[in-house]
């Protein structure tokens, strides 16, 4: 038996044992702004983090698909939990396509070191210096960054002299601080709060372009030949962004069926009887199925081209982006046709229900899985128009 096989099942479990755990934290992990220190530590113990971490760096090197389907799981239980989990566990794949010098700092000494991201702000800048870039300013949406030892900014660099370019570059905790600036209505207990810098330099060896990402081999591949590394990263590598929406409809689907089982209306007819229920359930139940497939399918897709040395194609790249983008859109609708029947119960804020369906509203606004983002690229990738996205 693949050894592999077994863990991922192994791990499914794990997940699948920690939907009700994980639903009872729901209330107080929103009312916290952050996912409690008991869940992080459970996700650790689990592996959770540690899915696309290399092999070589006391990691599991799982497939791509997992990250999906644990999301998946996880998501039913805590949409904010699941958005941690696939927030801090996709910078395994990002960190170990690295250069080997910012893999061995990074897990040398402490394989189980954690890592976030964050998005320049209005005020952030970049300036390119010998050997690196020098940051100051304000980055956003960190999240699980009070759990993080150091941080990727997400770098966008417009050169007069060449295409626009996207960059990871990491920075240690030491180096930042956090600004206690996160108070929303969805995804609320993800504390993906804000962090500011000071003139921090980032060395060359601590970054990697999304221009060296489109699939084939990275310089994280000299010391991790493994296909993981050589996968085409913001095709299949974001669905980061479209896997915990996917979970937080089907908790929702869930929970929705329950309570219908034992509910009756105002004349006393049983809501488990009705052919209006009938339809929302089975139509919600079948886009969030078709949103589950054409995930799972383009990691299946990636997989099989990088096993075979094929390197995608913008037009293939911007496809994934956009079925990701469409997953989540599946996602949505079938939540808010479940939030209808959730009756006056749902408009509580603690009703898990209502949870899900600012969650997934929520998730749905990330610029990554935003629809009419990623249509508008696939569309002008397909007809050759000019092409301004540095991370497609």
């Amino acid at each position: 038996m693949n050894d592999k096989s077994e863990l991922r099942r192994e791990m499914i479990q794990r997940a699948q044992d920690l939907v009700p755990v994980l639903r009872e934290r729901a209330e107080a992990t929103e009312n916290n702004r952050a996912v409690s220190t008991d869940t992080h530590a459970e996700f650790q113990d689990s592996g959770f983090y540690r899915i696309f971490q290399p092999e070589a760096f006391g990691g599991l090197e799982m497939d791509i698909g997992l990250m999906v389907d644990l999301a998946a799981e996880i998501g039913r239980g805590c949409g904010s939990s699941a958005w941690i989990f696939t927030n801090i566990a996709v910078h395994g794949l990002i960190n170990g396509m690295k250069d080997p010098k910012c893999q061995q700092e990074l897990w040398g000494d402490d394989p189980g070191t954690v890592i976030a991201s964050a998005h320049p702000g209005k005020d952030a800048h970049v300036e390119e210096v010998d050997g690196g870039l020098l940051v100051d300013g304000i980055w956003n949406y960190s999240s699980g960054v009070d759990f993080a030892s150091w941080v990727n900014l997400q770098i966008f660099l417009r050169p007069e002299d060449g295409p626009a370019e996207h960059r990871f570059a990491l920075v240690p905790k030491s180096e930042f601080e956090i600004i206690d600036d996160w108070f929303v209505t969805g995804l609320a207990g993800t504390g993906s709060r804000s962090i500011a810098m000071k003139k921090v330099f980032i060395p060359d060896y601590r970054m990697i372009s999304s221009l060296t990402m489109h699939g084939g081999p990275t310089a994280g591949s000299a010391i991790n030949p493994g296909n993981l590394y050589k996968i085409p990263f913001w095709g299949v590598g974001a669905k980061l962004f479209a896997a915990p929406p996917l979970g937080m409809a089907r908790g929702a689907l869930e929970l929705t069926e329950d309570d219908i089982e034992s509910r009756s209306s105002v004349f006393g007819a049983k809501l488990a009887e009705q052919p209006a229920i009938f339809l929302r359930i089975a139509e919600s139940a079948a886009e969030i199925e078709a949103a589950w497939a054409v995930l799972a399918r383009d990691c299946r897709t990636a997989e099989a081209m990088t096993e075979a040395g094929e390197i995608p194609t913008l037009l293939q790249r911007t496809a994934w982006r956009r079925n990701n983008a469409y997953a989540v859109v599946l996602s949505l609708r079938a939540t808010d046709r479940l939030y209808g029947l959730a009756g006056m119960r749902g408009i509580q804020p603690s009703s898990h229900v209502q949870r899900c369906w600012r969650d997934v509203h929520a998730a749905a606004s990330q610029v990554a899985i935003n629809w009419d983002t990623q249509a508008i690229n696939y569309g002008r990738a397909r007809f050759g128009l000019p092409f301004q996205d540095p991370r497609a």
